[in-house]
């Protein structure tokens, strides 16, 4: 019977993730989803009916085939419905204010302030007019700005903004993660365009938990004096990361450990595992099953609400919650069936969920933990406690780095090389810190008892954070620069579950299907380098306030950045770095200061003019990048392109005089004023005019 709910629960989940996936290929130019659904739906119910009538097992398996289909077929309709953008009642240029509901928890990060408004009316022309869809705002810190919360009512002076497109090649696509959070609009509002005009929650119970676990960040602050461990303490307990420094961030990253930091199913399950050691022994009667059942209900639920009831949080309660009912009623609980029943009732309630990467992470790591521990333990058991323990938390290490291993290689383009010790260290001490940081949550409130378990806690934390940053700084402690596509991905996926199956059936069938899969991903690997190998680019990016050059000659680049860039150099990692490591570029130590030097075997040439101007040459083509009108030249330049930068003065007369060329780039050296003044006249008078703030990253492919 469990088998037969295992395979159906499965069946669901099998059939409506295809119809998501689809939708989010093909969905926007199919406008049939409410009659594909319903076709199928009907067909399902026909086929259905003649199963009934006549149980033959070919009509009972079409019955099942059809049914399947229907569910892909809803599927599709409801990530339809989910995903249809909303609309303004009128153009957005006329729109001079809007009124907003901040309907997300506030984040306080370092410079700025952050949360999602719910639009709730715009005006234009004097008039007000009703509205809906949901906007992005960031905000400049100011103790105006630092009091705002989640309900909070605003008036904004200005219009409303759809997100840019990505401004340079294989730059994160921040307008499709708003997109598939339902947010159409970015506003950045500077302390003088806003006014807060009054608070009215979309839910008093997420508006109470925010405010609970704003009194929690308050009372860690108070009782933990040191920063480090201040902000730790907030992301470990109740899953606050907004100050989190950048460079200990990046140590839990490379270590491996960066998922103790974000509440999620370990911190649930650490706590929930906790509850049943203390309470099992209490199970024997009717009434003390039930009052157990209420109790540990009651505190993940609880804990659930005090850390501001993330997604990744309620998916784990979830599903511990059925796996306590399931103990409650007598049923044997199977943990995939459960992990498939709350991925169902989930994606039911968003589709887009699919997409969320914590969301693929959690339940990969989860299901991979649930079939594999019990394989390595199969391996080797052994009979020492001691000895058993710390190999149990190895293997679960291994299992879930295992399962997402492809995932995480896809999306951070990074493999740390000793997580497994670094989760052999961290896993412990992350329980220690967080059975001490909920006892503190109980005992905040009392004088003295809360002093005494804040240093302890903050002990605990400095501990974790100095062994953590002791590996990070290990030989080869991180593997970064993978780029796999999702067939390979996939190909991964299959190597693994091919390698298992091999290891429990001994049969070379198997066997021969990871040799396939390591031929595809080979395969796959070399044809891509050989096309690296045969490339021939010359980017200018997109950058604020700089300007950034790469010349690509296989996998060699000349990176060319002016002092501006060089100064801001986490833009390189947002803005460059993910076209390189595309393009096979290794490089680790990038900047070269101001277009002096180059690493190619064939290198560009560059000519600095008397006025500070630049000329690069590279496989025959000619680049100016102008500061200031050159004077008295005999000949008109030839060139290909010639970048204008710093608000260069110009007349056109001049400008067609000295140079001969159709094509006029502005870079972000120059303001926006300038840029907006220009780019109109320039166009007026025949040059095709790229500019790189709104247009994006200029490139010749040779």
């Amino acid at each position: 019977m469990a088998r037969k709910t295992l395979t159906g629960t499965f069946r669901l989940v099998g059939s409506f993730i295809p119809g998501i996936i689809l939708y989010h290929i093909i969905g926007r130019d199919f406008s049939f989803g409410r009659e594909f659904a319903a076709f199928f739906v009907l067909l399902f119910l026909a086929l259905l009916w003649l199963a009934y009538k006549r149980p033959l097992a070919r009509r009972r398996r079409w019955a099942g085939l059809t049914g399947m289909l229907a569910v892909a077929a809803l599927s599709f309709w409801a990530c339809s419905l989910q995903n249809t953008p909303e609309t303004l009642p009128l153009p957005a240029l006329q729109i001079t204010h809007y009124q907003i509901t901040l309907v997300k928890a506030v984040a306080l990060k370092p410079n700025s302030v952050s949360s999602v408004g719910r639009v709730e009316a715009v005006r234009a022309q004097g008039k007000w007019y009703p509205a809906q869809g949901q906007v992005a705002v960031f905000l400049p810190r100011s103790p105006q700005a630092d009091s705002l919360r989640y309900g909070q009512r605003l008036l904004v002076q200005g219009t409303l903004s759809p997100p840019a497109a990505p401004a340079n090649p294989f730059q994160f696509d921040y307008r499709r993660y708003l997109a598939l959070k339902h947010i159409q609009w970015q506003a950045y509002l500077p302390q003088s365009t806003w006014l807060a005009i009054g608070y009215a929650p979309p839910s008093y119970v997420i508006a109470l938990s925010l405010k609970i676990r704003k009194q929690l960040e308050n009372a860690f602050r108070e009782h933990i004096h040191a920063g480090r461990e201040e902000t730790i303490a907030h992301a470990l307990v109740l899953g606050v990361q907004d100050e989190l420094d950048a460079a200990l961030r990046n140590a839990y990253a490379r270590t491996g450990t960066m998922h103790v930091l974000a509440v999620s199913g370990l911190h649930v399950g650490l706590l929930y595992g906790v509850l049943l050691f203390f309470l099992k022994p209490l199970r024997r009667g009717k009434t003390s099953k039930l009052l157990i059942f209420f109790l540990v209900v009651g505190v993940v639920w609880f804990y659930a609400f005090v850390t501001g009831m993330s997604a990744s949080v309620l998916r784990s309660v979830c599903m511990f919650s059925l796996v306590e009912l399931g103990l409650l009623l007598r049923r044997r609980a199977s943990i995939l069936n459960t992990l498939a029943v709350v991925a169902l009732v989930l994606l039911i309630y968003e589709p887009n969920f699919l997409y969320d990467v914590g969301f693929q992470l959690s339940f990969l790591a989860v299901a991979g933990i649930v079939l594999l521990q019990p394989l390595f333990l199969q391996f080797w058991n052994p009979e020492n406690r001691a000895v058993r323990l710390v190999w149990e938390l190895l293997v679960i290490s291994v299992a879930a780095q295992l399962a997402t291993f492809p995932l995480s290689l896809y999306y951070f383009h990074q493999f740390p090389v000793y997580f497994w010790l670094a989760n052999l260290l961290a896993v412990p001490l992350t329980s220690i810190g967080l059975y001490i940081g909920v006892a503190f949550m109980m005992f905040f409130w009392v004088p003295v008892v809360n002093g005494w378990i804040g240093k302890l806690l903050e002990w605990t934390l400095w501990i974790l954070n100095e062994v953590l940053l002791w590996l990070e700084h290990w030989p080869k402690a991180v593997l970064d620069g993978f780029v796999v596509t999702p067939g390979q991905v996939l190909a991964l996926y299959l190597l693994i579950f091919a390698a298992v199956v091999f290891l429990i059936q001994k049969k070379l069938s198997w066997l021969a299907v990871c040799v396939l899969c390591l031929a595809f991903v080979s395969g796959t690997e070399l044809a891509e380098a050989h096309r690296q190998r045969r490339t021939r680019e010359l980017v200018i990016h997109s950058a604020r306030r700089s300007s950034v050059v790469s010349v690509l000659q296989g996998r060699q680049v000349a990176f060319l950045a002016d002092s501006a860039f060089l100064a801001q150099p986490q833009l390189f990692s947002y803005q460059v770095q993910p076209y390189w490591w595309a393009r096979g570029v290794r490089q680790t130590l990038p900047f070269v200061a101001d277009f002096t030097k180059t690493d190619l075997k064939q290198p560009i040439s560059t000519y600095e003019t008397p006025e500070g101007n630049r000329l690069v040459v590279w496989q025959g083509k000619r680049l100016l990048w102008l500061k200031k009108m050159p004077r008295n030249l005999e000949n008109s330049l030839v060139l290909d392109a010639v970048v204008l930068q710093h608000n260069v003065w110009f007349d056109l007369p001049r400008l067609q005089q000295n140079f001969a060329t159709i094509t006029l780039i502005l870079d972000q050296t120059n303001s926006r004023r300038y840029v907006a003044r220009k780019a109109n006249e320039l166009r007026a008078a025949g040059y095709r005019v790229h500019v790189l703030e709104e247009d994006g990253a200029w490139q010749i492919r040779l």
